[in-house]
């Protein structure tokens, strides 16, 4: 009676102990596995699959440590060999020598030898100046270090007055050089003197025929000195136009015969002091026709060669 090889392997795996659950298909007889290297093919029908080890195990002798080396840190200043860089070397900066102090400024230092008392050092520091920058120096220092020491808000009358005279000293010195100015050209009914006039009612034009007075004043006229006391000159230009800008013909007031179209009036004054408030009072004949017309008045320092020239002074002239 001839067995399957399927019903031989169940058979076999029935006498087996314990419960074996295969997977999958029953190789065929005549296959053989591979040989395994862990030693389940040497086992024997029967025998407990036990896991044992392949050999006993050996103590392991203690192994002393390995000494600890010093770790050396490269030197960060000095490149690794393979990156050497080449660098020019520069010259540093050289030292600069010693640098003496500037010498003060010829006023600071005698401003300064005049407060601590030493007057003589002061006036030999204004030396290094012009002949009238000294003088102007020595008048105002005095000022400075007097008004800068006394109390301003209650001065001492005498002492302020005292200042002021020689404010007014230096000041003189340069009002003969500062720039001519005509300041003020009024139309008056009367001139009392510098400053004293009682001025022409602006909306009240003049006739045909009229004398208009004219108060000029002047700022910074020239005053020269000489032998009974000073004398001021000054040359006045007046000149008188219509609405179009055309000149108004005036009688001369060196021969009323004749009519000008600019008048000039020269004048030569003496006064026992300095001239300081400048002033002059004219006297304008009225145009014939009616409208509108203006005057100009230029005054001119002979002594220096400064001019100045006034704003048109405006007026009306209405029919009788």
């Amino acid at each position: 009676m001839a067995v399957s090889p399927r019903l031989l392997a169940a058979l076999a795996i029935g006498f087996a102990p314990g419960c074996l659950h295969v997977h999958g298909d029953v190789a065929h007889p005549d296959h053989k596995p591979p040989a395994r290297a862990d030693g389940f093919a040497s086992l024997k029908p029967g025998e407990s699959i036990v896991a044992r080890p392949a050999s006993e195990p050996k103590p392991i002798a203690d192994t002393p440590a390995a000494p600890k080396l010093a770790t050396v840190e490269p030197d960060p200043l000095v490149p690794p060999p393979e990156s050497v860089l080449t660098v020019k070397a520069e010259p540093g900066p050289f030292p600069l020598p010693g640098v003496a102090p500037l010498p003060e400024p010829p006023l600071l230092a005698a401003m300064r030898a005049y407060v601590e008392n030493r007057p003589e050092d002061a006036i030999r520091h204004l030396e290094k100046l012009d002949k009238p920058n000294q003088d102007f120096a020595l008048a105002v220092m005095p000022v400075l270090a007097r008004g800068a020491a006394m109390n301003l808000s209650a001065p001492d009358p005498q002492e302020a007055g005292h200042l002021a005279d020689q404010l007014s000293g230096a000041a003189a010195k340069l009002e003969a050089k500062a720039a001519l100015r005509v300041e003020k050209v009024a139309f008056c009914r009367k001139i009392g003197g510098f400053g004293k006039f009682e001025p022409w009612p602006q909306a009240q034009p003049y006739r045909p025929g009229d004398l208009a007075r004219l108060y000029v004043e002047v700022r910074n006229l020239g005053c020269q000195a000489a032998a009974d006391g000073y004398v001021t000159r000054a040359v006045t230009l007046l000149e008188v136009r219509d609405a179009k800008g055309q000149l108004v013909e005036q009688v001369d007031p060196a021969d009323y015969r004749q009519r000008v179209q600019v008048v000039r009036f020269q004048h030569d004054e003496r006064s026992q002091s300095p001239v300081r408030d400048y002033f002059q009072p004219y006297q304008i004949r009225i145009p014939p026709q009616v409208g509108v017309y203006t005057v100009t008045v230029e005054v001119r320092d002979p002594l220096t060669g400064r001019a100045a020239r006034s704003q048109a002074a405006e007026f009306r002239v209405a029919g009788p």
